[in-house]
């Protein structure tokens, strides 16, 4: 659950503090967002190899903290210099390590968790996890200079992981001396095989074939709103803050530090909601995994459409459609994904499983890239419903997804 809370600092700090350093100082978001596209196209292709090699090795936890320590230097490195080829270098680095850590660490739920808790422990993690996003918005927002803030970010996601890379390892059984021995060159080779025979084998696999599919599309929006959140509270504001019309709750939100204090209060709120539901939706997910996946899904297609219809307008129909319908799809997306995972999946393939999920949420980078393309040449608000397209194919996926009934039964 730490770690949890210290990969969220990555993904808050990249929201809250990369991403707008980047559009003010880059002159618009299209080289960000191309970046966050291939690092993350590196990584899809990257994570289902290695989830067959943590099968075969069962050295999790080693090839986590590989990632992690990788992915901290290379955070810190966004305060070393403010030219432009090198920061979107070390972004690159440090958004393929991240998310190819997701997949070690995802594939530790079953070590941590029997298959009966697996979502009450996936969503306690995932809500957590955002308590990380309201630390950098309280403790690293303010901070100049702007270096200073990136070099705190990466000390305080050392810190939160810590505790994880060295306490928690894959505890399933040794693989057998058959499948491991002959070094990682043998279990390269293993791996690729066993992966492309999975591959080949997935039309038959129906139920995994349409959740990988869904998948993809629902994280495609939650990958765009992670990036962008930010930068879309503040260009919709920007006009209502410089003319003293940003009215909230009878406070009146005024120029530069007003709208920075209402993006602040935006965040907060989001991600303060983010933790309850993820909390809170954990025991419900363990028992009714598609209905939370499918009801978060809804509920971030009209947090897209509030967000668009709201934004500028009203500061209230903004919380009550982006900021709390959002932080309700995040969290349940999320949780409610790792548990399907882990009910799809064998005990002896579950890196396998995790890595062919791990590439659905690592290739759903189209709408980061449509987001930037339409909002430099559009507007924000044509960028933000440009997203609904696959958020909604991504739910026609999901519907036709059945779950194995009798793994389904012992886990309520």
């Amino acid at each position: 659950m730490l770690y949890d809370l210290a990969n969220t600092v990555y993904a808050a700090t990249l929201t809250f503090l990369f991403t707008p350093y980047c559009e003010q100082n880059f002159g618009g978001l299209t080289s960000l967002g191309v970046t966050q596209t291939w690092s993350m196209v590196l990584a899809g292709f990257s994570v289902p190899l290695l989830g067959v090699i943590i099968d075969r090795t069962r050295r999790t936890g080693l090839y986590l903290s590989i990632a992690t320590i990788l992915c901290v230097v290379a955070m810190a490195g966004w305060g070393i210099s403010q030219d432009k080829a090198w920061m979107l270098f070390c972004f690159f680095i440090a958004n393929f390590t991240y998310n190819i850590g997701l997949l070690f660490y995802n594939s530790l739920l079953p070590s941590v968790a029997s298959e009966q808790r697996s979502g009450l422990v996936s969503g306690i993690g995932t809500g957590v996890g955002y308590f990380g996003t309201i630390l950098v918005l309280i403790v690293l927002l303010g901070i100049e200079p702007k270096s200073r803030q990136f070099e705190l970010a990466a000390a305080m996601f050392l810190i939160g992981a810590l505790p994880c890379l060295l306490l928690v390892g894959d505890r399933r059984p040794k693989p057998p001396a058959s499948s491991s021995k002959g070094g990682y060159g043998v279990a390269m080779r293993g791996a690729m095989t066993s992966l492309l025979t999975t591959l080949r084998e997935l039309p038959r696999h129906r139920a995994l074939l349409f959740f990988l599919l869904a998948n993809f599309c629902l994280v495609d929006v939650l990958n765009t709103a992670v990036l962008f959140f930010g930068s879309f509270t503040k260009n919709v504001f920007e006009q209502a803050a410089q003319q003293n019309t940003l009215v909230f709750l009878g406070h009146t939100y005024s120029g530069e530090q007003g709208l920075q204090d209402f993006f602040r209060l935006a965040g907060l709120c989001l991600n303060a909601l983010a933790l309850l539901f993820g909390i809170g939706l954990g025991t419900l997910t363990d028992r009714f995994p598609l209905r939370v996946m499918q009801a978060s899904g809804i509920a971030l297609l009209f947090a897209l459409i509030g967000g668009a219809y709201f934004g500028g307008n009203s500061p209230l129909g903004f919380m009550l459609t982006l900021v709390l319908l959002g932080s309700f799809g995040l969290s349940g997306i999320w949780t409610a994904g790792r548990k399907i995972v882990v009910l799809l999946a064998p005990q002896e393939r579950i890196g396998e499983y995790f890595g062919l999920y791990g590439i659905t949420v690592k290739l759903s980078v189209i709408g980061s890239t449509i987001y930037a393309v339409v909002k430099d040449s559009a507007g924000t608000k044509p960028a933000m419903l440009a997203q609904s397209a696959q958020l909604l194919l991504g739910l026609v996926f999901l519907s036709l997804v059945r779950l194995p009934q009798h793994r389904q039964a012992n886990a309520k």
